[in-house]
């Protein structure tokens, strides 16, 4: 038996259906991919973050001249292409109390930002060998 000429094939609505069912689809399935994107690269971003900070408290460790170290500091440093702003606070008034500060020992406190964002905040002690 053939075919009625009326039956076969799809009507205009049927397919503008499917385009919209399409449509609806690709656009959750992209909404989600620029999600993901996002939060790989505020992930990498804070990681990043973590060994600026890493590489600013080793220099001040390796520096040993604790007694020196006072008030503010701040700097810009560019790794893994994206610039953060560090500020290293010296002896900060919330400090541990027993964690003084003196001529050979230094409380450390390192922000990391990216813009106004703290990405990383570190704290430290470090004292001179044979010292206090």
């Amino acid at each position: 038996m053939a075919p009625d000429s009326r039956t076969a094939g799809l009507t205009l609505i049927e397919v503008l259906v499917a385009f919209m069912v399409l449509g609806i689809a690709l656009t959750a399935l992209l909404s989600a991919m620029l999600s993901n994107t996002a939060l790989n690269t505020d992930v990498t971003r804070r990681a990043e973050a973590i060994r600026v900070s890493e590489v600013v408290l080793e220099g001040y460790r390796q520096a040993g001249n604790y007694g020196t170290l006072r008030n503010t500091r701040t700097d810009t440093i560019t790794s893994g292409g994206t610039t953060f702003n560090t500020l290293s606070t010296f002896c900060p008034l919330d400090a541990p109390s027993s964690m003084a500060c003196s001529s050979s020992a230094v409380y450390i406190r390192v922000e990391v930002k990216y813009g106004n964002k703290v990405l990383h905040k570190a704290d430290t002690y470090y004292t001179s060998f044979g010292s206090e």
